[in-house]
This record gives C-alpha cells, structure tokens and sequence, in this order.
C-alpha cells in the first residue's frame, strides 16, 4: 500500500511540474515574438515581368525584412519587417539602389 501511496505522489508531482515548465515556455514565446510592421510602396520603372523577382530579393536581403511581395501589375510591394531592425528608408534605399526607386505610400 505505502508503494502504491509513492507512486500515486511521484506522478502527481510530475504531473504539476509539467504544467508548470509548459506555462513558463508559453509566456517566454509570447515575451520574445518580435512586433512586426507591414507598410506598402510604390515602385518605380518596373518595365517586365521580370523586375518584381529583383526588387523583391534586394528588399529582402535587408536585415529585418521578412517578407517583401511585389506586384508588377500595379508597380506596388507590401514589405513585412522588423521596425526594430530596419526601417522603411533603408528598404526603400535597396530597391532604388538597383535602379528601381521606391517610395513609402502613405
């Protein structure tokens, strides 16, 4: 009886240490999940469809930037970054340094 007492408590107690270590990493997730900002621009002298491929890959080689969608048709880009790593002045910088100037719609 006093083994089946032990192991009744060892496992309870693993039990509430478990919950206790998944609670602590949930709030230690949510603390370091970075805000992130998304912001639209206009992009200039697109003239194939081929163009959206460079600015796309010069914008997202911008430390910060996690996702840049370009669309040529409407000569745009939505850009997911970072505001604490980079900002719009240096993703717009990328783009017009290959020879498409970008501007910040506002």
């Amino acid at each position: 009886m006093k083994n089946i007492i032990n192991i009744i408590l060892f496992l309870s107690s693993l039990f509430i240490l478990g919950n206790a270590v998944a609670t602590v990493s949930e709030k230690a997730n949510f603390i370091a999940a970075p805000v992130m900002s998304e912001k639209l621009f206009t992009i200039e002298k697109m003239t194939c469809k081929m163009c959206h491929i460079t600015v796309r890959k010069a914008m997202e080689k911008v430390e910060g930037v996690v996702k840049a969608t370009v669309n040529y048709g409407n000569k745009t880009a939505i850009v997911t970054f970072d505001p604490k790593k980079t900002d719009v002045e240096a993703i717009a910088l990328a783009s017009t340094n290959i020879g498409y100037p970008a501007t910040l719609m506002k």
